[in-house]
């Protein structure tokens, strides 16, 4: 059997896993103290929801499990598992009416997440431009198909024009 070191510790383990049983358990248990100690409590509330844990998945398949930041800015073709994030383009402490919005999600690789996650704190202007960039993304993924309103419209994730509710896309700023 290939052995490889554990990203966590460096102990020898089998080359398909990524941690050992022992380094996995101490990253789960560091999301649950992250989410009890320093993510505000609403978002980590709204994270645990009945409507966020429906929607994430369709966002996934809507992007075809696919990190198009990646594949458009990098040029890997990297493909998602359900255990990747999916990123809130207009942050929820920036916007909370956005946090179920198909327009501000977008699933990225934990790489590409904390690539992301770098640009929006090195500075508010590196934010902004991450964030029209990512909507830019978005909007060229989807040409092709009719463009996203089509493309969301047909997997039900937006209502028809004349009927936008509250956490229908809009027009950003």
């Amino acid at each position: 059997m290939l052995l490889k070191p554990c990203r966590g510790c460096g102990r020898l383990i089998p080359q398909a896993a990524s941690m050992c049983a022992e380094c996995e358990a101490r990253q789960q248990s560091r999301h649950v103290v992250y989410n009890n100690t320093r993510r505000d409590p609403r978002a980590a509330e709204f994270y645990i929801s009945k409507e966020w844990r429906e929607l994430r998945p369709v966002i996934m398949s809507v992007f075809e499990y696919v990190d198009i930041y990646a594949l458009y800015v990098t040029h890997e073709l990297i493909t998602l598992t359900d255990s990747d994030p999916v990123h809130h383009i207009i942050e929820l402490e920036e916007d909370w009416e956005q946090r179920l919005n198909p327009l501000n999600l977008i699933p990225l690789s934990l790489k590409t997440h904390n690539t992301i996650t770098a640009l929006y704190k090195k500075s508010n202007a590196s934010m902004k431009a991450t964030q029209a960039q990512l909507r830019s993304l978005i909007e060229y993924h989807f040409r092709e198909a009719g463009g996203h309103e089509k493309v969301l419209r047909d997997r039900f994730l937006v209502a028809p024009p004349e009927r936008f509710g509250e956490n229908s896309p809009r027009e950003f700023q």
